[in-house]
């Protein structure tokens, strides 16, 4: 009886939860106010099988080591999420799409300010407090090769903690970050 216990209790748990071994769905702690934006031409074609291209701009000379790692770990998201829907890296001459990404943050700080009176002297007194955290952008956009037309945009917006985490910890980050932003690609 006890083992007829088990599993049914196990297949209570499998229907209440889902049984689906999908990948991370929750956002990791150091993200917050998620938002995704997409957008497509309604004439796009996206079929299996499918060969893109990364597009690369010239890198800033001022660019960082930091921003060469996140640009890194984005096209290994970006590589891995689109693998998974069935698309294929190509070359050049046989490029049904091309994908092009980039990020943008915004710092953002606050300015508290204070009104008082001390023998009958007004005072403002302006405190100036960084925010924790920083507006994150991920655009990524599908750009049909032959027509040289864009036909995919997608936006990933998030407020990113200013917080010391492991590379294993930004690496789910970008993962994160590129499979919500994918659900919505191929457009169906």
């Amino acid at each position: 009886m006890k083992d007829g216990t088990g599993i049914l209790i196990l297949i209570t748990m499998m229907a209440i939860c889902g049984c689906a071994a999908d990948k991370q769905t929750a956002a990791p702690s150091t993200l917050s106010n998620v938002g995704v934006r997409t957008s497509f031409s309604p004439a796009a074609q996206f079929p299996r099988g499918s060969h893109y291209a990364f597009v690369q701009f010239a890198a800033a000379s001022d660019r960082g080591e930091e921003e060469a790692r996140i640009e890194q770990r984005l096209r290994a998201s970006l590589s891995n999420e689109l693998k998974s829907k069935g698309y294929k890296p190509g070359e050049y001459s046989d490029i049904d799409f091309f994908v092009v990404y980039t990020l943008g943050l915004q710092h953002e700080i606050e300015v508290l300010i204070g009104k008082s009176k001390v023998q009958g002297n007004e005072w403002i007194t302006a405190l100036v407090a960084p925010n924790d955290y920083v507006s994150g952008a991920l655009l990524v956009q599908m750009i049909d090769a032959k027509k040289m037309e864009p036909v995919w945009l997608g936006v990933f917006n998030a407020d990113v903690a200013l917080v010391s985490i492991s590379e294993r910890d930004k690496q789910e980050r970008a993962d994160f970050a590129v499979r919500e932003l994918l659900k919505q690609f191929p457009p169906k």
